[in-house]
């Protein structure tokens, strides 16, 4: 008769009810899966502030920094496609003594980008990753890295 209780992980002594490789790959897929829904709702909440409808099929969301890239298909809209990107306000903007003060966490377009066909998306992409290098968001980033984030 054996104790153990993994098979994947014969470490597990015969003490141990659960492998600790195996408690460490579910904590590890819940972080992942928890990061992806805060990056998806954080997309969701940017396209609502730019009058995006919740039915829009976020393709990706990756955030670099202070900015935020939406890859999105939107089916009824002028373009079938759009890569979007965001970024947070900064300080100066939330200043309630500012005529017209942002609001902490809210998202505000930086660039936007639509097309007709998915196979322009990386085309779309690319160019928003150019305007994002242009401000210095991007600048720690290599392109490649950011578009195989956006695809995965």
């Amino acid at each position: 008769m054996t104790h153990q209780t993994c098979k994947r992980h014969p470490e597990a002594g015969r003490f141990l009810r659960e492998c600790y490789g195996c408690k460490r790959d579910l904590f590890d897929l819940q972080a992942r899966n928890e990061s992806e829904a805060n990056r998806r709702q954080a997309a969701r909440t940017a396209l609502a502030n730019i009058g995006i409808d919740q039915t829009v099929r976020i393709l990706s969301a990756i955030q670099i920094g202070p900015a935020l890239i939406v890859a999105a298909e939107q089916p009824d809209g002028y373009f079938r496609y759009t890569v979007d990107a965001f970024r947070q306000p900064t300080p100066d903007e939330t200043d309630p003594e500012q005529t017209d003060p942002r609001l902490p966490g809210e998202w505000i377009l930086i660039d936007q980008c639509g097309d007709h066909g998915a196979d322009d998306l990386d085309r779309m992409i690319r160019d928003v990753l150019t305007r994002l290098d242009e401000l210095g968001v991007t600048a720690d980033e290599s392109t490649d890295t950011l578009l195989a984030a956006l695809h995965a």
